[in-house]
């Protein structure tokens, strides 16, 4: 990512519509992935994506400026330019209930596949994100996902067709599916067996003795063991999850809401979060440590000035919950913040503000499920 920051002074000290580091960046970033998945849009003397890119920025500086007429990136323009589509904070909410969806893919051969396993024909959708990063959905739309994938089981909101590890028991792994109009829990797995799919002969040998090619009723524990002895996806990727922190309690009196900051692990798995990254429990810890002994401000959408504060925290942990006596299918941070701003307050009573999102820098590292 080349320095921007130039560019930025150069065009606020001239331009009544300000822009920032960040929206250069995501113009940028919209660039890279345009000159890659649209060769077609490219004009014949450009040479790189690098190349591509930087002539995307440019070309929406003098869209804010005035000097062009709006093609791109109008969700990014400053809020104060006439021909801003920049989300609204009930939008952004919007786009924190799709992570919690899950089923959020990088590229949108991933969403149709998952589409059609769905039984959506391989229609897709996308969502784009503040920073220019494009989420794909299976289904036409939001509401067509949702309408076929969310249900209701004993007081549980679910996901359907999406298998999960359990903690204890005779089987290894749960999934709910749709069954003669009503929802139905089918365990399956083995908890004492390695899934060795990665080894053609083991993955030959038990779909050949399970007959996995007869095996097509999702009602039934063996399509999901043969499911999980397909060659391509792995396991993690079959049950990971998409889990955002939601405010579970309000206290009016004394402004205060509570509610997981952030989740990390889900009955033993890894939590992915939108950038497609695991935190590892023992970093979340430090984290947090190094969090309420020097910060604990909090911002709206991690912008402008501070509008309420940590006053209770608690990382949650195996080894920790054990050690205390607390039993949790989770590991994360649980977090009690006090809200100062009335404007904020009224929007999180009103059920518009309904998460906590956790922002910071970390050194990224490769992980082997």
């Amino acid at each position: 990512m080349p320095n921007l920051s130039a560019k930025v002074t150069a065009h606020n000290a001239k331009s009544k519509h300000k822009v920032t580091t960040s929206m250069l960046q995501a113009v940028y970033r919209r660039g890279i992935g345009a000159y890659k998945t649209n060769p077609g849009s490219v004009r014949p003397n450009v040479s790189s994506p690098q190349q591509w890119a930087m002539a995307r920025v440019n070309s929406f500086l003098r869209i804010v400026s005035g000097s062009k007429s709006p093609k791109h990136d109008k969700d990014l323009l400053p809020s104060s330019h006439a021909s801003s589509t920049k989300k609204s904070d009930v939008e952004k909410a919007e786009m924190e209930k799709v992570d919690a969806d899950g089923d959020v893919f990088d590229t949108e051969a991933e969403a149709k596949a998952r589409s059609v396993e769905l039984g959506l024909k391989g229609a897709t959708h996308s969502h784009v994100y503040e920073d220019g990063k494009v989420g794909y959905m299976p289904g036409k739309s939001h509401a067509e996902y949702h309408s076929l994938t969310k249900a209701e089981y004993q007081g549980e909101q679910v996901t359907l067709n999406k298998p999960r590890r359990i903690q204890g028991g005779n089987k290894k792994f749960e999934v709910f599916v749709q069954s003669g109009g009503k929802v139905k829990r089918v365990t399956f797995g083995d908890p004492n067996m390695e899934i060795r799919r990665d080894d053609p002969k083991a993955r030959a040998n038990f779909r050949a003795r399970h007959n996995c090619d007869t095996k097509k009723d999702k009602t039934t524990a063996g399509y999901w063991s043969c499911r999980m002895w397909e060659g391509g996806t792995s396991v993690s990727d079959l049950t990971k999850t998409n889990i955002e922190g939601q405010i579970l309690k309000a206290d009016d009196e004394q402004r205060l809401v509570y509610g997981w900051a952030s989740v990390v692990t889900e009955k033993g798995e890894p939590v992915v979060d939108r950038q497609g990254d695991v935190i590892e429990p023992e970093t979340l810890v430090k984290a947090v440590n190094s969090f309420m002994e020097n910060i604990r401000v909090g911002k709206e959408m991690h912008k402008g000035d501070q509008i309420g504060a940590v006053i209770h925290s608690m990382p949650v942990t195996k080894e920790i919950g054990e050690s205390l006596g607390i039993q949790s299918d989770r590991e994360g941070w649980i977090v009690a913040f006090k809200v100062y701003d009335d404007n904020v307050w009224a929007r999180v009573k009103s059920g518009e503000l309904a998460a906590f999102s956790i922002g910071g820098r970390a050194i990224k590292e490769s992980y082997d499920a």
